[in-house]
């Protein structure tokens, strides 16, 4: 064996440097070179459609199909960006293709009024093509955040101005657009499911202004939902506020939260109008009744048992989507949802549906544990884990089942999840380059600058 020649270290390191970029480079995700962007802008357009209502506001835009315009789009896009993916469908995906199926097949054999299950159901499957795109398509943190705010700001816009020019309906606040918002009970759902989202964004963003902006939202939305006079409305409001304390105040050490909802929350109900009350006095004693507020939770009471009624009677198949407001008696629906799956579609879409919401909270127990040092998904988890509870205490008194919000929670989980466990996977992966780096190509980056101690 010959001499071995001294090692010039900057040299060494000239050469170890670059080999460890390029090893480093060719390990980030494809997530960084953007891919499926069209498919992701045609999935903004439809988010800010569905959440916004922009046809609503703009004369001459109520008989455009905007919401179908943008699915075909997304859809188109994605079909040309096919070779970008890569990951295989989750468990939440096949059940929603599955449920959709189940109903399909309910709407054809409905013993009650088959072309218009037809209807509902084909109305409904759009979401499943919009929640198939967010699972590819949302693929950073980044992206995840930009749906989070279209819905939050969307919603936060339209309780201001519900508060600041809506009108009262029997002294409940009622809104002025159409849709998801129309109904008092529905649009306090939309604002209460919504409200943890602003909360996270108010931690997340590092502009002062902004986070006024967002408190100054939530203090706005809260007092809308007391206006509206719902009484499912406030039950899903304290059981998201509670959560929300628990995850943010309380695990996330933030104790000033518990004072300040406290203070919040009285002021806010001694400014709201006496509605609310009368409406909760009212619900269970016909001589405090205010608004109806008696007689309707009686008949809320018979639709339930009513559905069940119907559930047992057409046990696997239902009557079919949209049918049950035929068969109640009264022309209503059953204010359910879980009842709403099973007497129209029969218990398969109610297991179907359960299954659904499940994998939700599933997605955001896993990502919450890849993400014990990512703060941003941290933040995030809790915030779905709020709104996600949050919807399926107001869905136990609404019918809601057919609502995008809903299966949109669920997919915002499956994209947390995902991004949470690839950069967990990509920081261990930084964490070993140098080691890995060290052994296997340190022999030819000493032959690279003519120092083998092989010589």
């Amino acid at each position: 064996m010959g001499k071995v020649n001294s090692i010039d270290h900057n040299a060494v390191s000239h050469v170890i440097e670059p080999i460890a970029a390029e090893y480093v480079s060719t390990k980030q995700p494809t997530s960084r070179r953007k891919p499926l962007a069209g498919v992701y802008m045609a999935l903004l357009l439809f988010m800010f459609i569905y959440c916004a209502r922009p046809e609503d506001w703009i004369p001459g835009l109520s008989n455009a199909p905007l919401a179908k315009f943008t699915v075909i789009l997304a859809v188109l896009a994605l079909v040309f960006s096919l070779r970008h993916i890569r990951q295989r469908l989750p468990r939440e995906i096949i059940f929603l293709f599955l449920l959709i199926g189940q109903l399909f097949l309910a709407a054809v054999i409905s013993p009650v009024w088959r072309d218009g299950a037809f209807q509902v159901t084909l109305e409904f499957a759009k979401v499943f093509l919009i929640v198939l795109v967010m699972t590819v398509a949302v693929n950073t943190s980044k992206r995840l955040r930009r749906l989070i705010f279209i819905q939050a700001a969307s919603v936060a816009v339209i309780a201001v101005v519900d508060v600041w020019k809506g009108h009262l309906l029997l002294g409940r606040l009622n809104g002025i657009l159409r849709g998801i918002y129309a109904d008092p009970n529905d649009m306090a759902l939309a604002i209460v499911i919504s409200l943890p989202l602003c909360l996270a964004l108010l931690f997340l963003t590092r502009n002062r202004a902004w986070k006024v902006l967002w408190a100054i939202f939530m203090l706005v939305m809260t007092f809308a939902v007391f206006l509206t006079g719902s009484r499912s409305g406030l039950l899903t409001l304290i059981v998201v506020a509670t959560v929300c304390l628990w995850e943010f105040a309380i695990r996330g050490r933030r104790r000033y939260l518990l004072a300040l909802v406290a203070l919040v929350g009285v002021i806010l109900w001694q400014f709201s109008s006496g509605m609310l009350v009368g409406r909760l006095n009212g619900t269970f004693n016909p001589q405090e009744d205010t608004a109806a507020a008696y007689g309707s939770a009686q008949q809320r009471l018979q639709l339930f048992w009513r559905s069940i009624e119907v559930t047992k009677e057409h046990l696997f198949f239902g009557v079919g989507p949209g049918n049950f407001d035929i068969v109640s008696g009264s022309w209503h629906t059953t204010h359910n949802s879980f009842t709403l799956m099973s007497s129209e579609g029969g218990v398969p879409a109610l297991i179907l549906y359960v299954l659904i919401l499940w994998c939700g909270f599933k997605n955001l127990r896993a990502a919450e544990q890849f993400a014990r040092s990512q703060p941003e998904s941290r933040v995030l988890a809790r915030a779905l884990l709020a709104s996600l509870v949050g919807f399926v205490v107001g869905s136990l008194f609404l019918s809601v089942a057919y609502q995008f919000f809903p299966y949109i929670l669920v997919a915002y989980t499956t994209a947390l999840f995902s991004i949470a466990r690839a950069s967990a996977i990509h920081s261990k992966r930084d964490k070993q380059s140098p080691q890995r780096i060290t052994s296997v190509n340190f022999y030819s980056a000493i032959e690279t600058i003519g120092v083998s101690p092989w010589r």
